[in-house]
């Protein structure tokens, strides 16, 4: 059987990641930072061939993807299966005033995510729910071919742990994932090799932001 590899790209950085705003579904364009790292992403894997590319449809993903695409004649294929979590009522919210509001959940959502239980939006269990059959469907879909994905950390992190088999407990386990970070897996004999993970190579200065 044919090998299938599998792109998986985070979006560059944005207004509200420079403010430290929880994003989850809602949204804020590209800092020109992240536009920048798009950019350095897109000049990285300018030789890479892709058959079919995907991002969320979250603006800053489509941001992203446009940039990162380069010349390729590829349509973006959207979906809301690919989404960051959904955060509730963190959403648009500084992370300093959600840790003095709700400090255990914030603490858990960062050190125990098999602890953390929202009371609004997604927990990391819903979040699995939602990505992992369609990951597992767009590996079926275009078995042996190349794909590339752009979306969010937290769902990006959920992928790489069910490819890693690791443990819900252990998800923010390094590499932390900076913007326009790339992961890549190999399906060989529907088998995970894991060949980049959260790799930055392709940034030309030190400027990761957030």
């Amino acid at each position: 059987m044919a090998m299938t590899k599998l792109y998986l790209i985070r979006h560059g950085e944005t207004m509200w990641n420079v403010e430290r705003r929880m994003q989850g579904h809602l949204d804020s364009p590209l800092s020109t930072l992240g536009e920048q790292q798009a950019s350095w992403l897109s000049d990285a894997l300018k030789d890479v061939h892709m058959d079919v590319l995907y991002a969320s449809s979250s603006g800053r993903t489509l941001q992203t993807a446009n940039i990162v695409k380069g010349s390729r004649d590829l349509a973006i294929h959207t979906s809301d299966e690919w989404k960051e979590m959904n955060l509730g009522a963190w959403e648009g919210r500084i992370s300093s005033e959600i840790a003095d509001l709700d400090p255990d959940n914030f603490h858990a959502f960062w050190h125990a995510p098999d602890l953390y239980r929202p009371t609004q939006g997604e927990s990391y269990a819903d979040l699995q729910a939602r990505v992992l059959p369609a990951i597992v469907q767009l590996l079926e879909e275009h078995a042996g071919k190349t794909i590339g994905l752009i979306s969010h950390t937290v769902t990006l992190k959920i992928i790489m742990a069910f490819f890693e088999r690791r443990a819900l407990a252990d998800l923010w386990n390094p590499p932390y994932f900076h913007p326009t970070c790339l992961s890549l897996v190999e399906m060989i004999d529907n088998e995970p090799h894991i060949r980049l993970h959260g790799d930055t190579s392709h940034f030309q200065e030190e400027a990761f932001g957030f």
